[in-house]
């Protein structure tokens, strides 16, 4: 009795000890997300919005490709390369994260998440399992200090995959409502900037990334390259070909409605299609969960009359 009291103290234990991660984890990308987006705002309501440049705007040029209006002293956390800070920045604008400083300061909570990890699991692992090696407390404080260093990207990784579905949700809407603006009258710079305020409360990840490239254009940045820039932030396909069908249009001459309904019904068509291939996929998913857990209790609830009936008959 006393052995399975510690066993089950043991376990406890772990899991104790894993819930105490992952809430520490949750806690700091938490912290660290309300800290970024506090600090952006306190940054651009002490700027102003007239003196707000190209450069502060997510996703524009001066802001993928350099390392101005970044957080001073943790700049040092930054890759050193342009490239690499680039993509960066890339990853986290099409996360959702646009603030100047969100950068240094991902970079900052993935190394104290390490260090929390690897500290908190070495003290932990000393304190409940004193008699373990010294070589498997070091190997399991490298594991969870690896873990930790990686969770983060996991987590903005997932919410940058859900942004992204929903920007491919709403692009097609986005188009129809721009071919309406544009066949009233409007132009294409007020129009989107109409349409992303319409927007707003259905896919507001598409609405804010239309407020920005509105802000870029008013800025004095050309079309074409704010359209570019919009493909980078919002990371799908669609927004790219939507780019070039502007470029060609204006190029070629042709008409920009006609285009875009054409565009309009081939985005209309490609989610109908993704929707159906999720649907002709249900059936495989299903399996596994069925051969799991349903098709065994099914069998059982079948076959145990039988197996009382003969129980009692061979009297057993």
């Amino acid at each position: 009795m006393d052995r399975l009291i510690a066993g089950l103290t043991e376990q406890g234990s772990i899991l104790f000890l894993g819930f105490v991660f992952v809430s520490v984890a949750f806690f700091s990308v938490a912290i660290g997300t309300l800290t970024v987006n506090w600090l952006d705002i306190r940054r651009r309501t002490a700027g102003g919005a007239g003196n707000a440049s190209v450069n502060d705007i997510p996703g524009s040029g001066g802001l993928l490709t350099s390392a101005q209006g970044g957080s001073g002293a943790l700049d040092g956390l930054l890759p050193k390369s342009e490239t690499d800070k680039s993509e960066l920045r890339r990853f986290l604008n099409m996360a959702g994260f646009y603030g100047a400083g969100t950068p240094a300061f991902y970079q900052l909570i993935r190394i104290v998440m390490a260090v929390a990890f690897g500290i908190g699991t070495a003290s932990l692992q000393g304190r409940l399992f004193p008699n373990h090696p010294f070589l498997i407390i070091v190997v399991t404080s490298l594991v969870m200090t690896l873990l930790g260093y990686m969770l983060p990207r996991s987590i903005v990784s997932l919410r940058r995959d859900r942004l992204c579905d929903q920007h491919r949700r709403g692009f097609p809407d986005f188009l129809d409502l721009l071919v309406i603006c544009i066949e009233a009258g409007i132009g294409i710079d007020s129009a989107m900037e109409r349409v992303g305020r319409d927007l707003g409360r259905s896919y507001p990840s598409l609405a804010k990334n239309l407020g920005f490239l509105t802000l870029e254009m008013r800025a004095g940045r050309s079309t074409r390259d704010a359209l570019d820039n919009l493909g980078l932030r919002l990371g799908i396909d669609e927004a790219r070909s939507f780019a070039r069908l502007i470029q060609q249009s204006e190029e070629l001459g042709s008409s920009l409605v006609q285009s875009l309904r054409v565009y309009s019904d081939e985005m209309r068509a490609k989610r109908l299609s993704r929707a159906e291939e999720k649907a002709m996929a249900l059936p495989a998913k299903l399996v596994i969960p069925l051969g799991l857990f349903i098709f065994p209790v099914i069998l059982g609830v079948t076959l145990m009359p039988v197996a009382l009936k003969l129980y009692k008959a061979l009297g057993i």
